[in-house]
């Protein structure tokens, strides 16, 4: 039974994207080609520049990262670890769920130099600094949204309620990894009569990595705040690609307005993070938003258009590191130079 669901999940996967692919056909035949061609035009070479400006994102979220790990980072050097971090990047975004898929390869890369409790543990706190930057991108861009425009009442609804949800698994996340989480799991398994010699290796492993993140969250609190503002910037990479697109295609362009669009596009996709690479699914999302505040959907169509192209080009180098490590072209971007 269990290897016949594995096998129908990368089909069920490729129904998702293919239905996907002709939504967004159907979804651009629907508003019109000639009006999206208009507008496509109107963006032309500054397409390379929104690519280009997304490097400061993608170097804040790293930086988030970077001052985690602390100073083992600096063995590997920076531009080593970037790549690590595209790996991962391009994996969470071709592979549901959305954003955990890719965190199991960096942790494996970087432990061959760092260890995999310091691999681990680094992982784990920058995704919850991400978690908690977003979030607080959230509550501010969504406040914004509410106070500006009049927006439907399931979006006005979901607009409160992610953010809370985001902000619960927080403080719950705070609180769990505070107190040894993985050890009371273990722990739970043998209660309900798992024997211990079973999950002796997994006990080790988990105790280890418990006092890692105790510690750290115990005598580290600063670095976690730094790493949550890098973060916050790099979820600001996002909100200033929309700025420009908007100042490409608006008549009235303004950053209420992008912070509109961001941050409303960001909590519908957000909801449906099952869909691989939201293909579809994003455009449709973000053709909404823009017909909810009021602006044409052939710029929302040609909004997403820019943002998936710019999201594809930003997977390609992650792809090809991950190729050539399977290749052995060269020395995996986590290991250290002897």
């Amino acid at each position: 039974m269990k290897s016949a669901l594995q096998r129908l999940k990368p089909a069920l996967r490729f129904l998702l994207i293919l239905i996907g692919l002709v939504g967004i056909v159907w979804l651009c035949g629907r508003i019109g080609w000639p009006a999206i061609r208009a507008n496509i035009s109107v963006i032309g070479k500054w397409f390379f520049l929104l690519v280009v400006l997304y490097l400061f994102a993608q170097m804040a979220f790293m930086a988030g990262w970077w001052v985690v790990i602390g100073s083992r980072a600096r063995r590997i050097g920076y531009w080593r670890m970037f790549g690590v971090y595209l790996v991962g990047d391009s994996i969470n975004y071709f592979v549901p769920p959305a954003n955990l898929a890719g965190e199991p390869v960096k942790a494996h890369l970087l432990s061959r130099s760092v260890g995999f409790n310091r691999s681990v543990t680094s992982i784990m706190v920058h995704k919850h600094a991400e978690i908690v930057a977003q979030v607080v991108f959230l509550s501010l861009g969504l406040s914004i949204a509410v106070a500006q425009f009049a927006l439907p009442t399931g979006l006005w609804v979901a607009a409160l309620v992610l953010p809370a949800g985001m902000g619960a698994v927080v403080v719950g996340a705070f609180w769990v990894l505070k107190r040894r989480a993985f050890g009371a799991l273990i722990r739970g398994l043998v209660k309900i009569g798992i024997k211990p010699e079973q999950i002796k290796p997994e006990w080790h492993a988990t105790a280890s990595l418990d006092r890692w993140l105790a510690l750290f969250y115990k005598t580290r609190m600063p670095v976690f705040y730094w790493a949550t503002f890098l973060c916050l910037l790099g979820w600001c990479g996002g909100l200033l690609e929309t700025y420009v697109v908007l100042q490409l295609l608006s008549a009235e362009p303004s950053l209420g307005t992008a912070v509109a669009v961001e941050s409303l596009a960001m909590t519908l996709n957000t909801i449906i993070f099952f869909v691989p690479g939201r293909v579809g699914s994003a455009e449709t999302v973000r053709v909404a938003v823009f017909s909810v505040l009021g602006l044409p959907a052939a710029q929302g169509a040609v909004y997403s258009i820019i943002r998936r192209g710019r999201e594809v080009t930003w997977a390609i180098p992650g792809l090809l590191i991950l190729l050539a490590i399977k290749l052995g072209i060269g020395r995996a971007p986590g290991e250290v130079a002897g």
